[in-house]
């Protein structure tokens, strides 16, 4: 989110909310598919490739960040997690 406000504005907070709820559905999602955990949803390739493509967007993102701690940060956690998805959704069958 930029990282140059001390204290977020509340539009912002709204954004992070939401961003913070959609990583950890994904994140869920996630360890469902490789079996880590049961919370009862069904596996779709799809689910897993919009996953990889919002996290690649947000990859993007980080890098253009004027942010040096979120380009140093969050640009590989991005990344990698963008991976993680592109790969479950390729090896897994539905």
């Amino acid at each position: 989110m930029g990282w140059k406000h001390r204290i977020m504005p509340s539009q912002m907070r709204i954004a992070c909310a939401i961003s913070v709820v959609i990583q950890l559905i994904a994140i869920m999602y996630l360890l469902q598919a490789g079996n880590v955990i049961s919370i009862g949803l069904p596996f779709d390739r799809g689910v897993c490739y919009l996953f990889t493509v919002y996290l690649m967007l947000n990859t993007v993102l980080n890098i253009l960040s004027k942010s040096k701690k979120e380009r140093l940060v969050m640009t590989p956690l991005s990344l990698i997690t963008a991976i993680c998805f592109g790969f479950t959704a390729i090896m897994s069958g539905s």
